[in-house]
């Protein structure tokens, strides 16, 4: 049995497209300008199956202008995965048809990932699966548990390198806590070959067995802090020749919802910005705004009123900055405000986060607290307010006739081929 793809977990704007990804089936195209869906998309035919299982997050190469995005093949026996990397116009590279294979032990549950200039990281948790639950169900939750062993990590080689799709596999040294549901901030390669990333990872678990999934599932903060974890900044460093590797906390600060300036995405970088809870190291919902310097170890936040509460940053670049310091830009969040159930974007200068936003402009629309986000530069969607307005109204009238027609697809079947591999082929003119 299929679960039904939602595609609501992450968003994506690179090479003019826009694309929702969830982890468990196809990404989700969108139309840019009007946000209305396009529908599923193999992206180009690089996906050779319909029911692929993609993950929900993608990898940006800022020094090569090119995205990679991952899919597992999950068995409990042992896995696949699928790793691809697409050019600056969205198109596969040429290099072995943009995708390497790779055979991973056990039930491989990965859903998030780093890129470097030649590998992909990811982070394996070993786990206990009932076979027969697993293949009647396919729910994960309900067919596994986590096994208190070293966690795998796996260094592979990118579609686009010289050695692609050869894969390093270390154990990660254990400290009593499963290296499960990592959030990687970035990835990079130092110049002895050492792989550096850097994570948020979920260090003591204070969740009840009764969890609750009724809105609103915690309304205090003694519940919040009986359902989540507490989670805080690592560094893990990795030699693939050397078989080394090491971890250490940089911060246990309550974090969530890290980035960085996406310039310097798979190099080496000195900021990271996240989204903090209030009360330093204890658990707490994310509420403000942090920002780490990873060289001299400094934190610098801001926090807005009790009832109020960010989301997740994202970096934006400055535009007519003379200078490119990597935190010359501005920090973007959506706030909610609990006690008005309004939100509002919030922007902060990168370099002066502890002054507060420089701009605060309500929405007319209450954001869920928890969201993830994406920032499309200007050059890529610079679009009038008449311009929006005319393509919102056209969608509004071609998803009303695909409602008559019964269902919105993004393939012409009498041309032979999906809306997604007409722009691979003719891409340059649409």
């Amino acid at each position: 049995k299929l679960r039904k793809n939602t595609s609501n977990t992450r968003v994506i704007h690179f090479g003019k497209r826009l694309l929702t990804l969830w982890g468990g089936g196809l990404p989700y195209k969108l139309d840019s300008l009007a946000l209305s869906t396009d529908g599923r998309t193999q992206l180009g035919g690089a996906i050779k199956r319909e029911d692929a299982a993609m993950g929900a997050k993608a990898g940006i190469d800022a020094k090569r202008n090119r995205i990679l995005f991952f899919g597992v093949d999950e068995d409990p026996g042992s896995s696949q995965l699928n790793l691809y990397e697409f050019n600056s116009k969205f198109r596969a590279i040429r290099d072995n048809g943009g995708v390497v294979q790779v055979k991973l032990p056990g039930l491989a549950l990965m859903y998030d990932f780093a890129v470097t200039d030649n590998f992909a990281v990811f982070v394996q948790p070993v786990v206990k699966v009932n076979a027969m639950q697993y293949m009647l169900s396919k729910e994960p939750g309900k067919s596994i548990s986590m096994e208190g062993e070293r966690s795998l990590v796996h260094i592979v080689a990118r579609p686009g390198s010289k050695n692609a799709g050869d894969v390093k596999t270390l154990e990660i040294p254990y400290d009593g806590v499963p290296e499960a549901d990592l959030q990687f901030v970035n990835a990079y390669e130092e110049e002895d070959g050492m792989v550096v990333f850097d994570v948020i990872r979920s260090t003591q678990s204070t969740g009840s067995s009764g969890r609750n999934t009724k809105w609103p599932w915690a309304s205090t903060l003694e519940d919040y802090q009986s359902m989540a974890s507490k989670k805080s900044l690592w560094r893990y460093k990795v030699h693939p020749q050397r078989g080394f590797i090491s971890k250490d906390c940089l911060s246990d600060e309550q974090l969530y919802f890290s980035v960085i300036n996406s310039d310097v995405s798979g190099q080496k970088h000195r900021y990271v910005y996240a989204a903090a809870g209030a009360m330093g190291e204890e658990v707490a919902p994310p509420q403000g705004i942090m920002k780490l310097d990873l060289e001299s170890g400094a934190l610098e936040s801001w926090f807005p009123e009790g009832h109020e509460f960010c989301g997740e940053p994202m970096y934006a670049p400055r535009r007519g900055s003379d200078d490119d310091m990597e935190d010359g830009g501005y920090i973007i969040s959506t706030l909610f405000n609990g006690k008005e159930e309004k939100s509002e974007i919030v922007v902060l200068q990168a370099n002066n986060i502890e002054s507060g936003p420089i701009a605060r402009v309500p929405i007319d629309v209450v954001v869920p607290h928890g969201y993830h986000g994406c920032f499309a530069a200007t050059d890529e969607a610079n679009w009038t307010y008449e311009q929006i307005e005319r393509r919102a109204k056209l969608s509004d009238k071609m998803e009303t006739r695909g409602s008559m027609w019964n269902e919105v697809k993004s393939d012409f079947s009498g041309l032979g081929l999906r809306f997604d591999d007409m722009e691979e082929y003719f891409g340059d003119l649409m």
